[in-house]
C-alpha cells in the first residue's frame, strides 16, 4: 500500500490578512454593501466594524487593489487606506 506524504509545494496558497479603511461605512447598510463588494473580488471578510474592514486572500497572489478600490468608490464608499496586517 503506498503512504501518501504531504508536499508543501502542491498547495502554494496562503491566507494574507489586510485592513481597509472605509470611514464613510457606518451604517448596518454600507457595511453588508462593502463586505459584498469585497467578496466579490474574492475577499475573505474576517472583521467588519464602523470604518474599517479586516479581509484575508487565500490566493497567495495581490488582490486587484484597483479595481477593488474603484468598485467602493462606485458604490459610494471609497477606501482610504489599506495595509497588511501581521496578525
Amino acid at each position: 500500500m503506498a503512504t501518501s506524504f504531504s508536499d508543501p509545494s502542491a498547495n502554494n496558497t496562503q491566507l494574507v490578512r489586510y485592513s481597509i479603511e472605509v470611514p464613510v461605512m457606518t451604517t448596518p447598510e454600507s457595511l453588508v454593501t462593502v463586505r459584498e463588494i469585497l467578496q466579490n473580488h474574492h475577499l475573505l471578510v474576517d472583521q467588519i466594524t464602523d470604518g474599517q474592514v479586516h479581509v484575508a486572500s487565500a490566493t497567495g497572489a495581490e488582490p486587484d487593489w484597483p479595481a477593488i478600490k474603484q468598485a467602493l468608490e462606485e458604490a459610494g464608499y471609497p477606501a482610504t487606506h489599506t495595509t497588511t496586517s501581521e496578525d
